[in-house]
């Protein structure tokens, strides 16, 4: 034992005293403070331990230098290990002073009494420390182990020990020095097994927690008195050896008073036969007139009568708290038994029951017995029967250990109704072998809840039908809007594009903006169904963070300056610092392109409604906690107690809102389940009067820039699959002619089928012709025969996919229309407003592989579109052709008389007026379709030029832009070259 000091790190100690620590913490000796207690209980047992001393050595008849009986070190003994003091050094040093001064009694030598007292003083340290237990609780002579660890220290051990140290000084010769060490030993040993025990089991009596194991106190002390008298009437006589009888009397005292009753009868018989043998009385003095062997006889008469009676009194008390724990265990099982609100049965592994808990009459609505003894299909209800005997079947077969079961009880209310249990089974295990034993189930009453849950089922079912009906309600509000407002948009547009009035302009205008706010609503509407319904799908690929968010600037830039606002992108190219090979200014990030654009674009957009003056920042950050985009304007603002409640649906910041500026209020709850579907969320910082900050924070996915401009050029550099008969099934004329002129784009034969019926006619023809369409575009929805009907229809003729690949167009994008369409027996699905890159990707996909030679590219094939790239020559439709030419001539002829009347030296550059058409306007259409025409660079300039007007850069920039433009379109073979050798280089 020994005292913590506080927690810091202590110096490294000698060796010696690393030595003396181990062994003080091996010997299990406190070496504490020496407290008052300690100091007190020390001293007296000193003294005690010196009156104890000269006690036993009074009653020395010539016995040498060793006492006849040594009672200091086993009281000592008694005393450190119930005393349990702060400091047992002190105490062992007082002892071995004790023990000096009693041997200057007998007028020993210093030396011999030196010698002595150390042995002593060893011995009881000895004996103390193997007798404590590795957990340091107190020493308990009714247990068995306890005693049997004390016997074998203080008993053998420990005046073993002694007995060597003083060995040497027991007498000159061999004889003498076996006879003094022997009795050295003897007396040390008996003195530990008659006192120790004794004295530790009277100090626990005393202390209230060991009391008599008779019931009666004075029968117990009856029984004392009577074993001592026994003992007195064997050791008052000398003619009959009637010693044997003192055995079963300590063996009656075992039964019944146990280890104290035991001890002290076992001390009392020892003190009667010494003090009778020592007064010449008895079977043993009459035996031998030796002293020493009167003393070895009675110490083995001693010795037998202790291993008698203690030994089977620790087991009797042994098993007496065995019973006491096993009577507490069945008493708290009985009580769990019997209180327990589940019903608790055991079956064998043969399915019979062998105990049902009191609890089973109300759980199972039957008697215990009723289930004891039976077998478990006894009880079971027919609708339970097959799923209660599978789940004990993998149980009884090693197939699981556990297993929960619900099924209906055999005994339904006393109203009819049914009664639903659950149940709990596990496998019962032998602890020893671990074998199967037999199966324990734990049942309860579950009928509310399983009710509940059927409710919620039925509550579930109807609203799943409800969402099926709003969706297909939705899909079929989408494709009757779509398709007229189409029309309406594309034919208003066209009108603004002819000679107008101005109020015809006006209201054609009016019609075109109000179209697209309908549009925005229906994809916003649209959008949200899919988002709650859990049918939207996110596409990740490689994107342009920069362009992408440029882009989305350039879009709304109009509409502020419109507003007198000025909406700035931050990282715009020129405030970039430019490095040679350097790709992060101009990051990749892996993401859904077209929803991170439409979340940007819905935040610029209430920007740019929401402030009425000043301006509008974009701006973004890339780092490793993330990208963060944030638009902040310096519009009216929102309070701190409206922030949340602008995310929700057909909800705005304020009452006046809508009144003031319009909207639905759909915009930022998609953005923010956007946000959320693509890893990411949106945050807002807002003041009322001073304006907001949206920040979009997504994760940190970087691509790298080669792989991503590569991977995002492949439509611009050989999207163009090879030339292909195409059948386009389309109803609605307005459809049929965007998607044509779609498909001789890209270099397609097309032919035209107006309903289901016309397109299986003309399947069926030219597979009788031999002229097998390559591609069938379907749309879906159309009157009299729909694409689904066709389709099957061509799938029946036995005309499978390998021949004949069948898409699916259509305006209906949510998951079952394109299950419904591979149902038909359709490979893939267009979603409708159709896109040039997705219908270019389908016909790569679809388009039968052919394997043609490269053909040489010549002035006009350049003119009609030709490629580069391998790809053989596909010759633009002449309409399609003569309107590129009509488009190229009107925008460089507006760039040359721009030159000319000195419109772009101006100190801030305006575009003029030509055909009523502004001059960016016609530099947008060029760089949006020159590439398509084989004039890749003359669109990259025209998109350059018009990137300064909109910056309003200074005259000079414009005018050398303009310049390198012209340059580009009056010498396009020659620029055309350059740019192939450059790329080759």
């Amino acid at each position: 034992m020994s005292c913590a000091g506080p927690e810091t790190e202590a110096p490294p100690q000698p060796r010696a005293q690393r030595m003396r620590d181990a062994w003080l913490a091996h010997v299990r000796l406190a070496a504490g403070p020496i407290d008052h207690r300690s100091l007190v209980l020390s001293v007296l047992g000193g003294a005690a331990y010196l009156a104890l001393a000269c006690l036993s050595l009074l009653p020395d008849r010539g016995l040498a230098m060793v006492a006849p009986v040594w009672l200091p070190n086993a009281l000592a003994v008694v005393l450190l290990l119930r005393a349990r003091l702060g400091n047992e050094w002190l105490f062992l040093a007082l002892a071995f002073l004790a023990s000096l001064a009693a041997n200057q009694v007998l007028q020993l030598p210093w030396q011999t009494a030196l010698l002595f007292s150390l042995a002593n003083i060893v011995e009881i340290a000895l004996v103390v420390s193997l007798t404590r237990t590795a957990d340091d609780r107190p020493i308990d002579m009714s247990r068995l182990s306890d005693l049997a660890r004390f016997v074998w220290a203080g008993g053998l051990v420990g005046p073993l020990v002694s007995t060597v140290l003083v060995a040497p000084i027991m007498g000159g010769q061999l004889a003498a020095v076996r006879e003094g060490s022997v009795t050295w030993f003897l007396t040390d040993s008996m003195a530990m097994v008659l006192i120790v025990p004794p004295g530790l089991l009277l100090v626990d009596w005393v202390r209230g927690g060991l009391p008599f194991a008779s019931a009666r106190r004075w029968e117990g002390f009856g029984l004392l008195i009577a074993g001592m008298t026994c003992a007195l009437l064997v050791f008052n006589q000398a003619h009959y050896p009637l010693m044997f009888l003192i055995q079963p009397i300590t063996l009656l005292h075992a039964f019944r008073l146990g280890s104290l009753g035991t001890a002290v009868h076992v001390a009392g018989v020892a003190l009667v036969a010494g003090v009778m043998t020592w007064a010449g009385f008895g079977p043993i003095a009459a035996a031998s007139s030796a002293g020493m062997t009167q003393l070895h006889l009675l110490q083995a008469f001693v010795a037998a009568n202790f291993l008698t009676g203690l030994p089977v009194a620790a087991i009797l008390a042994g098993r007496d708290r065995i019973m006491t724990q096993l009577e507490a265990g069945k008493r708290q099982v009985d009580l769990l038994a019997e209180n327990i609100t589940d019903a608790v049965l055991r079956y064998d592994l043969d399915g019979v029951c062998t105990y049902a808990s009191p609890s089973v009459r109300e759980v199972m609505g039957a008697p215990p017995e009723t289930y004891v003894g039976k077998p478990v299909t006894a009880r079971l209800h027919p609708e339970a029967h097959d799923r209660a005997m599978q789940a004990l079947g993998r149980l009884f077969d090693g197939t699981s250990d556990k297993e929960r079961v619900t099924y209906r009880r055999v005994e339904d209310n006393p109203d009819g109704s049914p009664v639903f249990l659950e149940a709990d089974c596990a496998i019962i295990r032998n602890p020893e072998t671990g074998l199967r034993e037999g199966v324990v189930v734990a049942a309860r009453d579950v009928t509310e809840r399983v009710e509940l849950e059927l409710l919620l089922t039925r509550a579930r079912r109807h609203a799943e039908n409800a969402a099926q009906a709003k969706s297909e309600f939705l899909a079929n509000m989408s494709h009757e809007i779509r398709t007229p407002m189409n029309g309406v948009l594309g034919f208003a547009e066209l009108m603004l594009r002819g000679e107008l009035d101005p109020d015809q302009r006006r209201h054609a205008q009016m019609i075109v903006e109000s179209g697209r706010s309908m549009m925005m609503l229906l994809n916003d509407v649209l959008d949200l169904s899919k988002i709650e319904s859990g049918q939207f799908g996110i596409d990740h690929a490689p994107v342009d963070l920069h362009a992408t968010l440029a882009e989305c600037a350039a879009l709304h830039r109009l509409t502020a300056e419109r507003k007198g606002l000025t909406l700035v992108f931050a990282n715009d190219d020129d405030d970039l610092p430019r490095h040679d090979g350097d790709d992060q200014r101009r990051p990749w990030i892996v993401t859904d392109g077209l929803r991170l654009r439409q979340i940007v674009l819905n935040l610029l957009g209430n920007a740019v409604k929401f402030t009425e003056a000043g301006a509008i920042t974009l701006a973004y950050a890339v780092g490793e906690d993330g990208i963060r985009i944030s638009i902040a304007d310096t519009g009216i603002g929102i309070s701190a107690n409206r922030l949340e409640m602008i995310f929700h649906p057909f909800t705005q910041g304020e009452s006046d809102i809508a009144r003031r500026f319009g909207g639905t209020g759909l915009g930022l709850s998609i953005s923010r389940q956007l946000a959320g579907l693509l890893g990411g969320r949106i945050e807002v910082e807002s003041e009322p009067g001073k304006g907001s900050r949206f920040t979009l924070v997504l994760p940190a996915q970087l691509a790298q820039a080669e792989r991503a401009a590569e991977e995002a050029g492949d439509a611009e550099e050989a999207e163009m699959p090879p030339a292909s008969r195409i059948l386009l099934v389309e109803d609605h004329d307005i459809n049929r002619m965007l998607v044509s002129e779609m498909l001789e784009r890209c270099g397609q034969d097309v032919a035209i089928a107006h309903d289901g019926n016309e397109a299986i006619a003309m399947v069926i023809d030219s597979v009788m012709r031999d002229k097998l369409f390559d591609l069938v575009l379907m749309d879906v929805q159309m009157p009299g025969c729909d694409g689904y009907a066709a389709t099957r229809a061509i799938r029946a003729e036995g005309i499978g996919p390998d021949l004949l690949p069948i898409i699916a167009l259509t305006a209906n994008a949510f998951p079952e229309d394109i299950a419904a369409a591979r149902a038909a027996g359709m490979q893939a699905h267009l979603a409708k407003p159709v896109a040039l890159r997705d219908l270019v990707r389908a016909l790569q996909r679809w388009l039968p592989t052919r394997i043609v030679e490269t053909v040489p590219v010549t002035e006009a094939g350049r003119a009609r579109g030709e490629r580069v790239s391998g790809w053989p020559v596909r010759p633009h439709s002449p309409r399609l052709l003569a309107r590129w030419e009509a488009r190229r001539r009107e925008a460089v002829e507006a760039v040359r008389a721009a030159l000319r009347d000195g419109t772009l030296a101006a100190p801030r550059p305006a575009a003029a007026a030509v055909s009523g058409e502004t001059l960016a306007l016609l530099l947008h259409k060029l760089a949006g379709t020159a590439g398509m025409f084989g004039e890749a660079a003359l669109g990259e300039s025209a998109a350059a030029l018009e990137r300064a007007l909109a910056m309003e850069q200074s005259g000079e920039a414009c005018v050398t832009l303009a310049r390198e433009l012209l340059a580009l379109a009056d010498h396009p073979a020659e620029t055309g070259q350059r740019k192939i050798g450059d790329a080759a280089g």
